[in-house]
């Protein structure tokens, strides 16, 4: 299996994931893997199938197919580079067994879990303002969750990005 780290960074909708991803990755010489991204073809055919699903319908009925198409491209990726991957990881860091069976799922080790933590008014701010369509029908919107049941690093989300980079480079230094 590949020895290429990931970073898996979890984090509730609008907490900074991707904003976060985007501004480590390149210290790190890291590929960006997003949830968003790699599972879009199946969100957009689920919702020509079914147009009356709003986007938020779609990415939990289909969960379990947008999670196969993260786990595949992690494991692609991280053949070649680090890889920073993105996306709330929910059932993942639930507890020990999902989690182990996420790990290995993606090659093993090493994988280091970084969990975002932003409060109820951030979250509602930024995902007003980002306005995106994969929002639409959230009943969850803006509710922060409580952290992971498994080993995590925590940054806050409410922090200067460069900061929370610098934090992490800090606490990871160069693994990439």
């Amino acid at each position: 299996m590949s020895t290429h780290p990931v970073y898996v960074i979890s984090g509730v909708a609008g907490s900074g994931k991707t904003t976060l991803a985007h501004a480590w990755a390149p210290t790190m010489g890291a590929a960006v893997v997003d949830l968003d991204v790699v599972a879009a073809n199946v969100v957009d055919a689920a919702l020509h199938e079914h147009p009356e699903a709003t986007p938020w319908q779609i990415n939990a009925a289909y969960r379990a197919q947008r999670y196969q198409c993260l786990i595949d491209a992690i494991t692609t990726e991280r053949q070649s580079a680090t890889v920073m991957a993105v996306a709330p990881f929910t059932q993942e860091i639930s507890g020990e067994a999902p989690w182990l069976q996420f790990v290995r799922d993606i090659g093993g080790e090493p994988v280091q879990l970084v969990w975002i933590h932003t409060g109820a008014r951030a979250l509602s701010e930024r995902i007003a303002s980002r306005g995106a369509a994969r929002d639409a029908g959230r009943r969850d919107a803006a509710v922060p969750t409580p952290p992971p049941a498994v080993p995590y690093h925590a940054v806050n989300g409410e922090l200067p990005v460069p900061e929370i980079v610098a934090s992490l480079r800090s606490r990871f230094g160069n693994e990439g």
